[in-house]
């Protein structure tokens, strides 16, 4: 008879567990490399220690709490929004740790808002989420995440700064030359080919997004909304003569324009057009893109999306990838949504109470490497488990029983923006 199922409760507040610990010591060591000062390390690892055993709100009085230490609140808050250290050189070993562990298969970026109560802190505006039909209180920041085949972390962010001049989006020039510089370092040495870049944010800039970062020799997707205008593209690179088609209608009706419809997973239908975003004003269309849309046709097997959220819009630059292929791509973004609520939820990612905008930089900055710490402590019990599971299946027969190796390929996840 197999052996039972067992699932592997993730760690919980309170002290460290020894895996838990030696990921917090390993990965401060290598990522606090840039400090100069030891007492920067030791309130460091305090910090991300705190961030992974407090037990509700991260916040630094939370965090403090745990150390036993009355003047611990105090020297945190200094060490995070004034103490001269630097976040993004941590960011960037961030990244080279998970890139040396393996190399990632997609870079993640997605859009967090961090509801506020109040009106001070750095970045916080009343802003519209179409998701709930609400005007909500709160910072939006954009998180660039790792992501391999199991393990996602972020690794870099971007507060949102609106100002009144300027549009609801720009992906500045710096952003940019940070994300191309992260997925440079992430090429595959055998093909020298880069991961692709899934931009998870539903907006009607994809074309955008994708017009500022294709040039670059950067693969991306764009996730768009299916109300996006579109010029279908015949075999000759020329728009089509039945005017703009909104990306929902090319979805709903793939048979009466020709295109043909893929089973690329249990439930799940796409279609794969050559497409050119409408322009504004001249009625022409931008350069040539493609359209990947899916149709969840049992949306309970992913995500519990409800009926009104049952297909997805991507556009993406010209590949030779297949809409299968395509299709994995949004479940790495799908796993990426799930987890920043999961797992973010337990390491701090919205729980930053100052006002400062260094001082928000410096707390995400910790917050990503305790969520990484989290990640890969979690792979290890799942991986201990399995393993246990193994050794209690007895071995057929006729044949030896030969185990199998750990093989520690870990990865999932993130970019770099500015922030």
């Amino acid at each position: 008879m197999p052996a039972a199922r067992t699932a592997v409760p993730p760690p919980l507040p309170g002290r460290p567990t020894s895996t838990q610990e030696a990921w917090i010591e390993d990965l401060c060591r290598h990522l606090f490399a840039s400090f100069t000062r030891a007492d920067h390390h030791l309130k460091g690892e305090q910090y991300v220690r705190g961030l992974l055993t407090a037990p509700g709100r991260k916040s630094i009085r939370n965090i403090a709490r745990t150390l036993e230490d009355a003047g611990a609140a105090q020297r945190l808050h200094h060490f995070i929004c004034n103490a001269p250290w630097n976040w993004r050189a941590v960011r960037e070993a961030l990244s080279d740790y998970l890139m040396q562990r393996d190399r990632p298969h997609s870079w993640v970026v997605r859009p967090m808002l961090i509801p506020k109560s109040g009106t001070n802190s750095v970045g916080v505006h009343r802003r519209f989420v179409p998701a709930t039909g609400q005007l909500v209180n709160g910072q939006l920041a954009y998180g660039l995440w790792y992501a391999g085949r199991a393990l996602g972390a972020p690794v870099d962010w971007r507060l949102h700064l609106p100002s009144p001049d300027s549009g609801p989006f720009a992906l500045s020039d710096e952003g940019v030359a940070r994300v191309l510089s992260l997925a440079r370092r992430s090429v595959c040495p055998a093909t020298e080919e880069l991961p692709p870049m899934i931009w998870d944010s539903q907006m009607h800039h994809a074309a955008d997004v994708l017009g500022a970062l294709a040039p670059l020799g950067l693969p991306v997707m764009a996730r768009t909304p299916g109300s996006l205008p579109l010029h279908l593209v015949d075999r000759y690179g020329r728009p089509s003569r039945r005017g703009t088609l909104s990306a929902q209608r090319v979805l709903a009706t793939p048979e009466r324009l020709g295109l043909p419809v893929h089973n690329v997973a249990p439930g799940v239908r796409a279609v794969l057009a050559r497409v050119a975003p409408a322009r504004t004003g001249d009625g022409g269309s931008g350069g040539e893109l493609l359209l990947y849309a899916q149709r969840y046709e049992d949306a309970e097997a992913y995500g519990g999306r409800g009926t009104g959220d049952r297909a997805d819009f991507w556009l993406t630059t010209p590949t030779g990838k297949t809409p299968a292929e395509l299709h994995l791509l949004t479940r790495a973004a799908a796993r990426v949504a799930r987890d920043s609520v999961r797992t973010g939820g337990r390491t701090g990612l919205r729980d930053f109470e100052g006002r400062s905008y260094d001082g928000w930089h410096r707390h995400m900055t910790l917050a990503s490497v305790a969520y990484a710490v989290q990640t890969l402590t979690t792979l290890d019990a799942v991986r201990s488990a399995r393993d246990a599971q193994r050794s209690c299946v007895p071995a057929p027969p006729s044949c030896a029983y030969a185990p199998h190796g750990s093989g520690r390929r870990v990865g999932e996840l993130p970019l770099t923006l500015v922030g």
